[in-house]
C-alpha cells in the first residue's frame, strides 16, 4: 500500500448551502488555468497518461492532477470525469453499455502542439443551471484510443452503499464483481498500460473506516501485477474545508492538497520503480458480475406477503447533492412466503426516494399494512451503489429491491 506523509492539522469544519455546493463543481473547473506553455514539447516521462473519476474529481481532484502530470512534462495527457460513477460504469459489461452521468461530466483532451481541449457541462456554470446527460466513456474505447502507460483510476465513492453494516466478511464479495470485471478490460491483450495507480477515496462519514479499510484491502487484492493502491486517507485529514452536507464532497485548498500528494507518491513510485520496458501481463477475464442489468425482465425469486413495521423520511434533495436518485429502506416483518426461501423474519426493502432529482411520493406506504411483494435483492441489480438512506439498526438485514420499482428505475434511467 502506498503511503503519504500527513500534512499538519490545520482544518476547520465547514459546510455550504446546496447553491453553493452547486456553484462549487464549476468553480473548480472554470478556475483551472491552461497555458500554452504546457502543450510544448518537453521530454516526456509516460508517453501517455489517462486519469478517469468521479464527482470528486469534477470537484477539483482531477483538473488539478491533470495540470500536475501536463507541467512534470508526462506525454500525452487525457483526463475524463463522470459524475455518480462507479468502475463498472466505464465498461460496455451488460447493464454498463449506456451508462449515462447526468449530474455532471468534464473532459480535458490532449492536443498535438496546442492547448487541450476543455469541455465541461457541470452545476455552477450559471445560475439554476443543471448538466445534461452524458453517455460515460468506456475503458475498452479510451485505452486503444489513448494508448496509455499509465492510467490513474479515481473511482470507489459510489460504492460506498455496498459496505453498510458489520458484515464485513461479506463486503469483499459485493466488491469483487466492481473490480475485476473492470481491470480485466484494462490489462486485456493489447493493452499498453504498464501501470494503474488506483486511488482510493477520502474519509467519509457515511461508512465506517472499517468498511473502508475493506473496500482498499479488496482493491489491492487484485491481481494485476501493475497496480499500485493509494489511501488517500493517509493524505488528507477530516473533516475537510469546504465540506458539504453529504459529509463526502469538498472544494478548495483541502481537494488541492488531496492531488497534489497524489501526483508526490506516484513520482516517487516511478522514482523507485519506473515502468516496464512493456505493458503489464495480462490477467485473467474474470466473469461477468450477474445480472446487474439495465433489462426490466430480472424475474424475482421471492414472493412474499409482509407488513412493513417501520420507515422513516429519505435524504433531501440537499443531502443527495449533486447526484439526482436514492433510495430509502422500510423494515418489513415477513407474514407469507408464496415463492421462494427466506428464513428471515424481517427484511429491508428499498423504495425509490428520487427518480432524475424530483420526490417519488411514499404516503401510501403506511405502517401496519400488508401486501404482497414481489423482491429482487439488491446486489442483482445495478441500483445497488444509489445513495440509500436505511433505518437505524438494520444493517444486518437482508436488503431488496420491489419488482415494480427496479422497473420504473430502468424505465426512467
Amino acid at each position: 500500500m502506498m503511503t503519504g506523509k500527513e500534512p499538519a492539522d490545520f482544518h476547520a469544519p465547514s459546510g455550504l448551502s446546496r447553491r453553493r455546493f452547486l456553484q462549487g463543481t464549476g468553480a473548480a473547473l472554470l478556475s483551472m488555468a491552461m497555458p500554452k506553455a504546457l502543450a510544448q514539447a518537453v521530454p516526456a516521462k509516460a508517453s501517455s497518461v489517462l486519469i478517469i473519476g468521479d464527482s470528486m474529481a469534477l470537484c477539483g481532484f482531477g483538473q488539478q492532477l491533470d495540470k500536475l502530470f501536463r507541467g512534470a512534462g508526462y506525454g500525452w495527457v487525457n483526463t475524463y470525469m463522470a459524475c455518480g460513477t462507479n468502475p463498472l460504469s466505464w465498461t460496455t459489461l451488460k447493464g454498463f453499455q449506456s451508462a449515462k452521468t447526468r449530474c455532471g461530466f468534464s473532459k480535458i483532451e490532449s492536443r498535438q502542439g496546442q492547448p487541450p481541449i476543455v469541455f465541461q457541462d457541470t452545476y455552477g456554470m450559471s445560475r439554476g443551471h443543471r448538466p445534461a446527460s452524458y453517455p460515460v466513456p468506456k475503458i475498452e474505447t479510451l485505452i486503444p484510443d489513448c494508448r496509455p502507460e499509465i492510467l490513474v483510476v479515481q473511482l470507489g465513492n459510489n460504492l460506498f452503499d455496498l459496505l453498510k453494516g458489520g458484515n464485513f466478511a461479506k463486503m469483499p464479495t459485493l466488491l469483487q464483481p466492481y473490480l475485476g470485471p473492470f481491470l480485466a478490460r484494462v490489462f486485456c491483450e493489447g493493452s499498453p498500460v504498464r501501470r494503474v495507480y488506483w486511488v482510493a477515496p477520502p474519509v467519509c462519514e457515511r461508512i465506517s473506516s472499517q468498511s473502508q479499510d475493506v473496500l482498499v484491502e479488496s482493491i489491492k487484492a487484485q491481481t494485476p501485477e501493475g497496480l499500485r493502491v493509494i489511501d488517500s486517507r493517509l493524505l488528507i485529514k477530516f473533516p475537510y474545508r469546504n465540506l458539504q452536507p453529504d459529509r463526502q464532497h469538498f472544494f478548495g485548498a483541502d481537494m488541492t492538497i488531496w492531488a497534489d500528494s497524489v501526483f508526490a507518491l506516484i513520482e516517487q513510485d516511478l522514482s523507485e520503480s519506473p515502468l516496464p520496458a512493456t505493458p503489464a501481463a495480462r490477467i485473467q477475464a474474470t466473469p461477468e458480475p450477474p445480472l446487474l442489468a439495465t433489462t426490466t425482465k430480472i424475474p424475482a425469486p421471492l414472493v412474499l406477503r409482509a407488513r412493513l413495521e417501520r420507515k422513516i423520511q429519505p435524504y433531501t434533495l440537499a443531502e443527495i447533492a449533486p447526484y439526482h436518485e436514492s433510495l430509502v429502506g422500510f423494515v418489513y416483518r415477513v407474514l407469507d412466503v408464496h415463492e421462494g426461501q427466506c428464513e428471515s423474519k424481517f427484511l429491508l426493502v428499498l423504495r425509490p426516494a428520487h427518480i432524475d432529482g424530483a420526490a417519488v411520493p411514499l404516503d401510501k406506504f403506511q405502517p401496519y399494512k400488508s401486501a404482497v411483494l414481489r423482491l429482487i435483492p439488491i446486489e442483482e441489480t445495478r441500483w445497488a451503489t444509489l445513495k440509500t438512506k436505511e433505518p437505524p439498526g438494520t444493517e444486518e438485514l437482508d436488503r431488496y429491491l420491489c419488482e415494480e420499482d427496479h422497473i420504473a428505475l430502468s424505465n426512467a434511467l
